[in-house]
């Protein structure tokens, strides 16, 4: 419970933080709390508190709840270092953004802890309603206004979409908690209610964590957002998203019937697929890494489908692996871009090395993590995912996986040469110290979270 509590109270006090003109002090007071949150997730460990168990316990903050809060808790704080170069610290901007993100994050914690189907609901629009206004949150831009636009249009769709689904699952079992759902299910017969039921949630979740075909939106979305916003959107609504669908499918719905677990099977082809193949003709580095996070939701859409047997411990690696190697890529993209008069071209990274050799270096390590590449974190992530669709025999998928690598290998690479192409009269990017610090933590943690992967035995 002290876990929704602070993460709430701490947007609250942003806000009047702003009321009382205290702005300078909204970004220590934000790393501090998200830093009490990670302690509280610690101290909690194997507790399982359930919060008002006698007014039906709707939130359960298990091992597997209070992993995920630490994540995002974590990702979170490194997002609020590398935004406070972004959004001036005496105005109300900074305060709006942050506070939203908060608020966003609140949504997060629901996910990963909802035991009931109207938690979730609420936990899928605590998270997504903030965003909608943060991805419009540059109003003098057009692109961002009609990103805003599209993904409040087509979330409200996926929303309205799972809402139903959840409606028609109630209505067959007579109950919106997962225990009841799974024991009305446990014999494996899913009634026509359900099967459709069923079928729409996994078309919600498919749109919030962009698989296909429901990822046309993301590529708009993503290049349209402020930098700032499509890298929260990235790692902490992602991998929240897929928190939410994994306790969903891989624990309340099991066993899943065929004709799901072969959809599943089917839309994670089609995701590293597409993706991949598109993201190579991207000259746009923002829209590549929009097409880079679509196939990323590929690979981790593999951990819901061999969530019977797997440890959610496996897709809480991927998601801070991937999220530290994202915030870097989209923050460096932001500041090369402000240099090159918002060009975010592949051209635009030529010469970075000499320019700023830390975002240079940084941007290098998280592309390969991204690609796979040892001795990065990366590698480890989708190596788990890899390793558990043989054990299951998914032996299609794991070459279509090793193959779209491959291709994801190569645009990774044709910008990291771009970086290290030399340019005459290359100027310097000018980074407070405070940012080149945190790219350089972030890039090391990528290092050493491949050594430190076989803590996650100990889980």
């Amino acid at each position: 419970m002290k876990e929704i509590l602070i993460i709430s109270l701490l947007g609250i006090v942003v806000l009047a933080l702003d009321v009382l003109k205290m702005r300078k002090l909204v970004l220590p007071i934000s790393a501090a709390g998200l830093l009490g949150l990670i302690a509280c997730c610690v101290l909690d460990w194997n507790h399982n508190e359930t919060p008002f168990a006698q007014y039906g316990g709707m939130l359960t903050f298990d091992n597997m709840a209070l992993a995920f809060t630490a994540v995002f808790a974590f990702i979170g704080l490194f997002w609020l270092l590398l935004a406070g170069d972004t959004y001036t610290a005496n105005t109300s901007k900074r305060t709006d953004i942050f506070a939203l993100v908060l608020f966003s994050m609140c949504g997060a914690v629901v996910l990963s802890a909802y035991t009931n189907l109207v938690m979730l609901f609420l936990g899928v629009e605590i998270l997504s309603i903030p965003v909608y206004v943060l991805a419009a949150s540059n109003r003098k831009n057009v692109l961002s206004n009609e990103s805003g636009f599209k993904y409040f249009f087509l979330g409200s769709l996926a929303s309205a979409v799972l809402l139903f689904g959840i409606s028609l699952t109630y209505g067959a079992v007579g109950s919106f908690e997962l225990t009841a759902i799974q024991e009305h299910i446990s014999g494996g017969y899913y009634s026509p209610m359900i099967l459709i039921g069923t079928a729409l949630m996994l078309v919600g979740f498919s749109f919030k964590i962009s698989v296909a075909p429901f990822h046309m939106w993301a590529p708009d979305v993503y290049q349209g957002a402020p930098t700032p916003v499509t890298a929260y959107m990235a790692t902490v609504v992602k991998g929240a998203a897929f928190a939410g669908m994994f306790k969903l499918f891989g624990t309340a719905l099991l066993p899943l019937p065929a004709a799901f677990t072969t959809a599943l099977a089917v839309m994670c082809g089609i995701t590293l697929i597409a993706s991949n193949l598109t993201a190579v003709v991207q000259s746009n580095t923002k829209r590549m890494l929009a097409f880079s996070s679509i196939s990323h939701a590929g690979f981790m859409l593999g951990f819901i489908l061999v969530a019977s047997t797997t440890s959610p411990k496996y897709l809480i690696y991927y998601t801070l692996t991937y999220s530290l190697a994202s915030l870097i890529a989209f923050f460096v993209i932001q500041h090369v871009a402000a240099i090159q008069n918002e060009d975010d071209s592949t051209d635009a990274f030529k010469g970075l090395v000499k320019r700023s050799p830390v975002m240079a270096i940084s941007m290098t390590v998280a592309l390969l993590s991204m690609a796979g590449i040892p001795p990065l974190s990366g590698f480890l992530a989708k190596y788990y995912v890899i390793s558990n669709m043989v054990n299951h025999g998914y032996m299609a998928l794991v070459i279509i996986m090793i193959l779209t690598s491959a291709v994801g290998a190569f645009y990774y690479l044709r910008v990291i040469s771009a970086i290290f192409t030399p340019i005459e009269n290359a100027g310097r990017i000018m980074t407070s110290d405070g940012m080149r610090r945190t790219f350089i933590v972030l890039s090391l943690l990528i290092v050493v979270l491949f050594f430190a992967a076989s803590l996650l035995e100990l889980l």
